[in-house]
């Protein structure tokens, strides 16, 4: 009779820990889809900024809204290279090595975007004096926040370009035809 209760007891513990595990997994993909989201929508925001144009009698408040979304996609950005893309390259690499390559083409080019959104959020203190000092001509500054918001846009692009070079990559690694091999 003994055993037959620890049995049951292990048993039910089992079931408890599967239980647990599949919650534990099931909250941590709902965090990364969360943070996938939050990238996205930081994203679109910094486009939607960058894209609005500059208005005379109200660069200020344009450049605040860039700014705030400049900050927004750099955190955002920086947990999506450390995670995301850190565990898309990995599996890339023990999935197929031989896209070893590519692998780091696409670990420089993640250096190189965070780099670029470091650049520009350094930008950032010394245009807002400029255009609070130049407020009632304003013409002075146009072009200079006119290039700054080109630059913002090729920047999402380019974060964009490397989000989907990611995804094709990886569905590559899993799915390549390899002759023989395979």
């Amino acid at each position: 009779m003994p055993r037959m209760f620890y049995w049951r007891a292990a048993a039910t513990m089992r079931v408890v820990a599967t239980s647990m595990h599949r919650r534990v997994n099931m909250t941590q993909l709902e965090l990364e889809k969360s943070h996938e989201e939050r990238f996205r929508t930081a994203l679109e925001r910094l486009e939607t900024a960058a894209a609005t144009p500059a208005v005379p009698g109200e660069m200020p408040m344009w450049l605040d809204e860039v700014e705030q979304a400049y900050e927004e996609l750099q955190q955002t950005l920086d947990r999506q290279v450390r995670s995301s893309h850190t565990s898309q390259l990995t599996s890339i690499r023990q999935e197929d090595p031989e896209m070893f390559r590519h692998v780091e083409q696409l670990q420089k080019e993640d250096a190189e975007i965070v780099a670029a959104v470091q650049s520009a959020v350094a930008r950032l203190p010394i245009l807002k004096p400029m255009v609070e000092r130049v407020e009632p001509d304003e013409k002075r500054v146009e072009r200079a926040l006119a290039e700054f918001g080109e630059q913002a846009m090729q920047l999402v692009l380019r974060i964009r370009k490397q989000e989907l070079a990611l995804r094709t990559w990886l569905q590559e690694a899993f799915t390549r035809d390899r002759g023989p091999v395979d």
